[in-house]
């Protein structure tokens, strides 16, 4: 065992020198090694400047650069060629229309019978064909609520301070008196009542005008006048009255100064009352007067009231109910918003009539704020009107 391992430590170390003793002599040959480039060397020589000025000097000129040549002008543009004749178009000869037998008149149609008019139905409570205005739903009324700063009252006078206007004062006997034919008795004295004082006129912040009268007036619904009362009725006869003896009576004893004073205002108040009563006139009458309403002047009315009635947001009931409705003008034109009531209803239940008066009345007032369109001279005639309020159109009567 030992041998053996000696002998391959043996080879291993000799074929080890072989190798390195091959590459020392043959190195050289089979692996040439590069030379570096040889460095080139030039001779140079140094000079003073004096030698390199006269150098300089006796060195030949630069020649001069000779001219430069300039090119020849271009030849004028030839002149363009005339362009050649149209040739003449030949027209084609017209063609031959072989003669053509002349064409036979159709027979006339018969006459086609026109249809009859077909008569319309009378007009029924419904006005002439006006196009009815397109009016949106009516917005639900809804009450505002108390503001803490309530709006002043306006006034014909601004102050600084306002006063409410006083209450008017109203002389009213102590007890009633009758009216007795008054004896000769001396005259009492006379005492004056006294004078109340003098109580300061309504002023407030806000100066009364027009505009604020009326929005008062839209406001409240109520007219800005009220109308004017009937006369009464009139007999034609007054039965004669019967004056009875006067009776003999005691001498009165003259009564104190204040039962006197009541006595003599509560004559007075009896006078003023008489006064304002219209007197009778024979063969008077409640008819109007004047000439009546052209149908302009009524078609004028309907469509200034039918401008404010929406039936839009009425129930099916009640655009089948057919209405009519009383009101009082005034002679401006207003209408009395406590006038207006219904007369009579058709067509519908009592739940659809109400519907119906209802959108019927705030047309009234709402068109009728600032007065109908009415000729004054004809006052008599529309002082009151029934005016007829159907789903088809409306009317007056």
């Amino acid at each position: 065992m030992q041998d053996g391992r000696f002998q391959t430590g043996t080879l291993v170390s000799g074929a080890g020198h072989a190798a390195l003793i091959l590459w020392v002599i043959l190195g050289d040959w089979l692996f040439a090694s590069n030379a570096p480039a040889a460095v080139e060397v030039a001779e140079v020589s140094l000079i003073s400047s004096a030698e390199f000025d006269a150098m300089v000097a006796s060195a030949p000129s630069t020649p001069e650069p000779a001219p430069v040549a300039e090119p020849a002008p271009e030849p004028p543009a030839p002149a363009p060629e005339p362009a050649p004749a149209p040739e003449a178009v030949v027209e084609p000869p017209p063609p031959v229309v072989p003669d053509l037998p002349a064409p036979t008149e159709a027979p006339a149609p018969e006459p086609v019978p026109e249809p009859e008019p077909v008569p319309l139905p009378e007009n029924n409570g419904v006005a002439d064909a006006l196009p009815l205005p397109v009016n949106p739903d009516p917005i639900p009324e809804v009450p505002l609520p108390p503001s803490s700063s309530p709006r002043p009252k306006p006034a014909p006078r601004v102050a600084p301070v306002p006063v409410d206007a006083p209450e008017p004062a109203v002389e009213v006997a102590e007890a009633p008196v009758e009216a007795v034919t008054p004896d000769p008795v001396e005259a009492p004295e006379i005492v004056e009542p006294e004078q109340p004082e003098a109580q300061p006129e309504e002023a407030g912040t806000v100066l009364e005008t027009e505009a604020n009268r009326d929005e008062e007036v839209v406001a409240s619904g109520a007219p800005p006048s009220s109308p004017r009362p009937r006369g009464r009725p009139v007999r034609s006869e007054a039965p004669p009255v019967e004056t009875a003896a006067p009776a003999a009576t005691p001498t009165p004893t003259p009564e104190p100064a204040p039962e006197s004073n009541a006595d003599a205002v509560a004559a007075a108040l009896a006078e003023a009352l008489a006064a304002e009563e219209p007197a009778p006139s024979g063969g008077a009458s409640n008819a109007p007067v004047g000439p009546p309403m052209t149908s302009g002047e009524r078609d004028a009315m309907r469509v200034a009231v039918q401008q404010c009635w929406n039936v839009g947001s009425l129930s099916s009931d009640a655009l089948n109910t057919t209405v009519v409705v009383f009101v009082s003008v005034g002679q401006d034109g207003v209408p009395d918003a406590g006038s207006i009531r219904m007369v009579s209803s058709s067509g519908g239940s009592e739940a659809g009539a109400r519907g119906a008066f209802e959108a019927a009345r705030r047309a009234i007032i709402r068109c009728g704020a600032r007065g109908f369109p009415l000729p004054p001279e004809k006052y008599d005639q529309w002082r009151e009107m029934e005016l007829v309020f159907n789903p088809d159109g409306m009317r007056m009567r």
